[in-house]
């Protein structure tokens, strides 16, 4: 059975419902995610050779924050009950990745240390929406919090 090697959790406010992941070099995100190579996803997430798009499910005409948590494993991770959005491999060129708001010129606001770098890695990204019950009388999901994890393995 596969181990947690180590993990971090943090948000990040998407502007236009997209967020962008992938390698950190010398303090700036680098690579096809963020550098115009990727168009935007047609419906959750968009994928390069070295990075991701991730489309937030919601969008209610503000920037409201998603949580992000990367995880590193020693092998597969057990599966859970989290919503899968991609499976797949990416090449990062730096040990470190890191997430930012899609559109250009916003810093990216978190750093993941995976251990390794220029390294193929395998990656899934899985969602789970936490939402309030339906009232009689009251919009739908008076509150709607929406998590990712970003899970590697060599």
């Amino acid at each position: 059975m596969s181990g947690l090697l180590r993990s971090l959790t943090d948000e990040v406010r998407p502007e236009y419902r997209l967020f962008a992941v992938a390698s950190v070099v010398d303090g700036q995100l680098v690579g096809s995610a963020v550098d115009g190579e990727m168009d935007p996803p047609d419906d959750r997430i968009a994928t390069g050779h070295d990075g991701l798009i991730i489309q937030t499910a919601y969008s209610d005409g503000y920037v409201h924050t998603v949580h992000n948590r990367f995880e590193r494993w020693d092998g597969p991770p057990p599966v859970d009950d989290w919503e899968e959005l991609w499976t797949g491999q990416l090449s990062l060129r730096s040990e470190l990745i890191g997430v930012e708001a899609w559109a250009a010129g916003y810093p990216h606001h978190m750093e993941f240390d995976l251990g390794q770098g220029g390294n193929t890695w395998s990656i899934r990204v899985a969602t789970k929406i936490l939402r309030t019950d339906q009232e009689p009388g009251f919009p739908n999901a008076v509150a709607r919090i929406e998590l990712y994890k970003i899970q590697f393995w060599a």
